[in-house]
């Protein structure tokens, strides 16, 4: 994936992940200037690696959390729905349509949603701003 930042991600899983059972975190949407470039969409996702190896307690051997925050540029056409205490996804898609059209947007970004959020929306653009290692202790709290 050629994104600006994804080699943080990848030097940590060694690939692009799916963002299988990954968690969001974090949304916020931010109103940028030039207004004519549209808003900015951070978004934080808890992701990890899921193992074929079995635990001592019998579940799957989980590894690689990181909290991984993304920079969406230029949001238009987003559709966003139940955000709640757990948001947890079957899958976190970025899809290059510059082929498809003539328009500045150049990504469609899919969070397919388990349980939670789902959102959808195109962008001008993609950056992974960090990849640090998960805690509880990193995740956002009530002000």
């Amino acid at each position: 994936m050629n994104i600006p930042g994804s080699e943080l991600l990848t030097s940590v899983f060694g690939y692009w992940p799916s963002f299988h059972d990954a968690e969001v975190v974090r949304l916020e949407l931010v109103r940028v200037a030039p207004f004519a470039e549209g808003p900015d969409l951070l978004a934080d996702v808890h992701a990890f690696e899921i193992t074929k190896d079995v635990g001592p307690d019998g579940h799957l051997v989980l590894r690689h959390h990181v909290l991984v925050s993304f920079r969406f540029r230029g949001v238009d056409q987003l559709r966003l729905e139940g955000w709640n205490n757990q948001n947890a996804l079957l899958g976190l898609r970025i899809e290059d349509i510059r082929s498809r059209q003539l328009d500045t947007l150049k990504f469609e970004i899919c969070f397919d949603s388990s349980w939670g959020v789902s959102a959808e929306f195109l962008c001008r653009s993609v950056e992974i701003q960090s990849v640090r290692p998960w805690e509880l202790s990193s995740q956002p709290r009530s002000p």
